[in-house]
């Protein structure tokens, strides 16, 4: 399991670097970019905390990835915080903007520009 978390961190670290290279020049992939190093982190903690990267059958996204932040000690405002964070990215940075091709600036940019906390939190959080 430590490889498989580490190989998540590795790839979140990876991903958000090509990001903020796309940024300037190509807005949509790198949302994209964005979204798959939160996706990772996101494995990363899930993995560690629930033993699993996907949630069962029936249970939300929303409410898996706040179990793992909860299991791996934030208080419950945070833990929903950076839940809400995971379907923002997923639904407004994967979705809207890199699958709609709607890219707007005060909308968009704040979301990607957190990534680096919740990938720097997430590596914090897994780390032996």
């Amino acid at each position: 399991m430590i490889l498989e978390v580490n190989g998540h961190i590795r790839m979140a670290k990876q991903y958000l670097s090509e990001a903020f290279k796309l940024l300037e020049n190509d807005p949509y992939d790198a949302a994209e970019k964005v979204w798959a190093s939160v996706k990772h982190a996101t494995a990363a903690l899930t993995t560690k905390f629930l033993g699993r990267s996907v949630p069962a059958e029936g249970i939300p996204w929303r409410e898996f990835v706040k179990r793992a932040f909860l299991k791996a000690g934030l208080d419950e405002e945070e833990a929903s915080d950076w839940a809400a964070y995971y379907i923002d990215v997923r639904d407004r940075l994967h979705g809207g903007c890199f699958y709609g091709l709607n890219y707007e600036e005060p909308e968009h940019r704040p979301l990607i520009e957190r990534a680096t906390h919740y990938v720097e939190l997430v590596r914090k959080l897994v780390a032996p």
